[in-house]
C-alpha cells in the first residue's frame, strides 16, 4: 500500500447558537475571532488500494500541504506513526486500522472500556451566563462541566451553576494559571466548602511544582496538572503533588505521561484539543479506550458545533 495523494482544507464549523456569542468575547480577548482560532486544517489522504485516512489538526494549511509531501509514496505499515504531530498521526492510524481490519484502539493494545466519559464546557463569563451554560448542559444530560475561571469571581459562577443544576452536577475549574498563588487559590477553595467541584486545573504556575503540593495539602478540592510533558508528570508525580493529570500530545508521550500518572494512583483525561471538531475525539476516544487510567472526563467539545466532519 502506497499513498498517492493528500488533499488539504481548512474547515471552520460554527458554534452553535448558545455559544456564538461567549466564544466571539472568548477569542476576542486574545484578538482573535472563531473563526481564526477555532478553524482547523482537514487531511484526506489516499492510497493505491483505494483506502482514504482522514486527519485533523493545525491552522497552518500552506505549512501542513509542505509536511504533506513526505508521505508521498511511503506505505503507512511500514511507518511508526507514534511520534507523528496532527493531523497525520489520525490519518496513518486510521489506514493502518482499515488495512489491518481491526478498530484504531486494537492498535493501542486493546480496550480497557466500551465508552468514554465526556465533560460540558464554557469559556470564561460572567457567572449569570456560567450558570446558563450549566443548565445547559444538564438538560443535555452532562455530568461534569469544565469552566475557564478567573479569581475575582470564580466563586460567583460555581453559586450560579449550582443554583441552575443542583448538587449532582460536578465543575471542574481552569483558571488557566491565573489565581497566580497559593493564598489565592486557598481562600477560593474555602469559599467553594460544600460545592461539588471535581478539580482545580492549573491553578497556579506549572513550573512551581512545590506550590502545586502547598496547594494538594492545603485545599479541600483535587489538583489537577494539565501537561502531555512525561517528565512534567513524573516531576509533579515525585513531589506528590497533583491527583488528576490533563494529557495531550502525540501517542506515545501520552502513554507515557499516562502510564507514570497510574504507576502513582492518579485518573486521567486526554484532551488534544478542547475546541477540536470530531477526527480528533474519535482519536482521543480510541487513545483513552486503551489507557487504563483514561477514567475522568473528557472536555474536547465537537457536540457543541452546528455540524461534523464524518458522520460515521
Amino acid at each position: 500500500m502506497k499513498i498517492t495523494k493528500i488533499d488539504c482544507m481548512k474547515i471552520f464549523i460554527p458554534w452553535q447558537a448558545s455559544f456564538t456569542e461567549p466564544m466571539r468575547q472568548w477569542r476576542a480577548a486574545s484578538n482573535t475571532t472563531p473563526e481564526e482560532e477555532d478553524a482547523y486544517v482537514i487531511i484526506q489522504v489516499y492510497t493505491d488500494e483505494g483506502l482514504v485516512g482522514l486527519g485533523e489538526g493545525g491552522r497552518d494549511i500552506k505549512r501542513i500541504q509542505s509536511q504533506a509531501e513526505r508521505f508521498i509514496g511511503k506505505n503507512p505499515l511500514e511507518m511508526n506513526p507514534y511520534q507523528l504531530g496532527m493531523p497525520f498521526v489520525h490519518a496513518m492510524f486510521d489506514l493502518m486500522g482499515q488495512a489491518l481490519g481491526v478498530p484504531v484502539y486494537e492498535l493501542f493494545g486493546g480496550k480497557h472500556r466500551d465508552q468514554v466519559p465526556v465533560a460540558y464546557w464554557s469559556p470564561y463569563q460572567s457567572p449569570v451566563e456560567t450558570g446558563k451554560h450549566a443548565e445547559e448542559g444538564k438538560k443535555r444530560g452532562f455530568k461534569v462541566h469544565k469552566i475557564k475561571a478567573r479569581p475575582w469571581d470564580a466563586v460567583e459562577q460555581v453559586k450560579a451553576m449550582r443554583a441552575a443544576t443542583g448538587d449532582d452536577y460536578a465543575i471542574r475549574i481552569d483558571p488557566n494559571c491565573t489565581f497566580e498563588t497559593p493564598a489565592v487559590t486557598v481562600q477560593i477553595d474555602r469559599g467553594l466548602e460544600g460545592y461539588n467541584v471535581e478539580c482545580f486545573e492549573d491553578p497556579v504556575d506549572k513550573t512551581r511544582m512545590e506550590w502545586f503540593r502547598l496547594l494538594r495539602e492545603k485545599c479541600r478540592i483535587p489538583i489537577c496538572l494539565h501537561s502531555g510533558d512525561p517528565r512534567t508528570v513524573h516531576e509533579a508525580v515525585k513531589c506528590d503533588a497533583i491527583d488528576y493529570v490533563n494529557i495531550g500530545g502525540p501517542p506515545q508521550r501520552i502513554f507515557k505521561a499516562a502510564a507514570i500518572a497510574e504507576a502513582a494512583g492518579c485518573p486521567v483525561w486526554i484532551q488534544n484539543e478542547g475546541h477540536c471538531l470530531d477526527i480528533v475525539a474519535a482519536f482521543d476516544a480510541h487513545l483513552g479506550a486503551a489507557i487504563p487510567n483514561a477514567t475522568l472526563p473528557y472536555d474536547t467539545l465537537p457536540f457543541l458545533r452546528e455540524g461534523a466532519i464524518a458522520e460515521n
